[in-house]
């Protein structure tokens, strides 16, 4: 599902800067990308500890997964965002020590 547009006035109500946002949404989305991506390894290791992973059918199999998942799944910067509209989203700034 590609990204939506997004409302940039609704946005700055809960944000000092528009900035902000994209940088705490783009975080998130490159999260939950990376927790998919983890899953989708930790499935396949034990697939292959199992003896049902197939080589010969490897990449014949990785192509299907993948156009599966581009239909059913949701954009991760998707969900990031409506996890930001949510408020389900804590982040803070570091202090600079000089």
């Amino acid at each position: 599902m590609p990204a939506k547009t997004q409302d940039i006035e609704g946005m700055l109500d809960t944000a000092d800067n528009l900035y902000e946002v994209v940088m705490v949404v783009a975080k998130r989305a490159r999260q939950i990308n990376e927790e998919y991506y983890q899953k989708k390894r930790d499935h396949q290791i034990l697939e292959e500890l199992e003896g049902g992973f197939d080589d010969d059918f490897l990449h014949e199999e990785e192509e299907k997964e993948i156009k599966n998942v581009a239909d059913n799944e949701e954009n991760p910067i998707n969900h990031a965002m409506e996890e930001y509209k949510a408020e389900k989203l804590e982040f803070h700034y570091e202090t600079l020590r000089r």
